[in-house]
């Protein structure tokens, strides 16, 4: 097997727009679809390029823990589950999940 060839400035750019996509909740055939990029190439840069495929890994793992601490928090229906809300100021008007997602970006998997 060859080694892998070097970085090309025009792919790095592409690589890291679609991690930003995936960051930003897309999954890995709409980040690559929005970067420009055929879905194959980026599967190919996981498979010859560790260091890529731990950003991409490391990218999934936060964005399944975002989940998670999410239901946690705002439990399944997607409300907060305290007995105390925050009653005064201009917070007061937006529902929890909007809050959290204002905060820290959408989670992956749920619509806006």
């Amino acid at each position: 097997m060859s080694p892998p060839l070097p970085f090309r400035r025009a792919s790095d750019d592409k690589r890291v727009a679609f991690l930003c996509e995936l960051m930003r909740g897309a999954n890995a055939r709409l980040a690559a679809a929005r970067a420009n990029l055929n879905r194959g190439t980026v599967y190919r840069w996981k498979l010859e390029d560790p260091e890529f495929a731990a950003l991409w890994a490391e990218i999934a793992a936060s964005s399944r823990r975002r989940r998670t601490l999410r239901r946690r928090v705002l439990g399944s229906d997607g409300r907060l589950e305290t007995s105390h809300s925050v009653s005064n100021g201009p917070v007061a008007a937006l529902a929890p999940e909007a809050l959290w997602d204002m905060a820290l970006g959408p989670v992956p998997g749920t619509r806006p």
